[in-house]
């Protein structure tokens, strides 16, 4: 399955697209079947993005290049922030109040 599937010849991209979501379907397939070591992947990219490792969530994405590319597009002041909620990240106010740092 592509993007432009059943609306034109599919191009180089878009079988790259449809593999990317090929893939993301049958790892969430072999988590719901319980499939051993299927979210052992899961659990350290979601270990990475609580630590704010953004090079780590980067190499452990499906797809690293488009990863990085999104991040570079909009990179925030601080590089430790995600590029979504900048200063107002709740992961990073989350682990302050943890560790005792206010709100």
């Amino acid at each position: 399955m592509t993007p432009a599937e059943h609306l034109r010849l599919p191009d180089v991209d878009d079988v790259r697209e449809g593999v990317y979501a090929l893939r993301l379907a049958a790892h969430a397939a072999d988590i719901a079947k319980g499939v051993a070591g299927a979210r052992e992947w899961d659990d350290e990219l979601s270990t990475a993005r609580k630590a704010l490792q953004w090079d780590r969530v980067i190499d452990l994405s499906l797809n690293s290049d488009k990863a990085r590319t999104f991040r570079d597009a909009s990179s925030p002041a601080d590089e430790e922030l995600c590029t979504m909620c900048g200063e107002f990240c709740a992961v990073r106010k989350m682990t302050k109040v943890r560790e005792g740092e206010g709100e």
